[in-house]
């Protein structure tokens, strides 16, 4: 096959995966990486990140609906995120810094880098989702009188 003829393969960039990971959760890698191991043809790698953005879901789902019956504490506002960077840095360990390693052995930077803006917008429109979802569901919560809100006025 002549090299003017061959077409690379189209990938997001694993690395960045990782980093934009870090602001959409590790469902938005995730799913990404999955995408890219299945271009590649490595099913075992793709069901694993299929894995991961289910657990990704059953974590923010579960954390969502749990937030309201946690106890409070000194540490009660570090809860979601010292939870979030546990998960985070899981995943990575587990599963998105692997993808990096193969790729870079695989293809170095001589593959078609896929663009971001639109990974980016479904990113920031799963966010938005994530938080009217949570924002009715304590609005219901406190409508209902299940929970209370304990406003302090200075």
């Amino acid at each position: 096959m002549n090299k003017s003829s061959h077409l690379p393969i189209a990938l997001w960039n694993p690395l960045w995966t990782i980093i934009w990971s870090f602001l959409f959760t590790p469902i938005f890698g995730a799913f990404l990486q999955r995408t890219n191991w299945s271009d590649m043809g490595e099913a075992d790698e793709t069901s694993t990140c299929g894995l991961w953005v289910f657990l990704g879901f059953v974590y923010m789902g579960g954390y969502l609906f749990a937030e309201p019956w946690l106890p409070e504490s000194e540490f009660s506002e570090f809860y979601f995120f010292g939870s979030y960077l546990i998960v985070y840095i899981l995943w990575i360990v587990t599963s998105g810094w692997k993808q990096v390693k193969a790729v870079k052995e695989r293809y170095g930077d001589d593959y078609h880098h896929k663009l971001w803006g639109k990974p980016i917008m479904l990113g920031a429109a799963g966010l938005l989702l994530w938080m009217a979802i949570s924002l009715t569901y304590i609005i219901g919560l406190l409508a209902s009188n299940i929970i209370s809100a304990d406003i302090v006025k200075p």
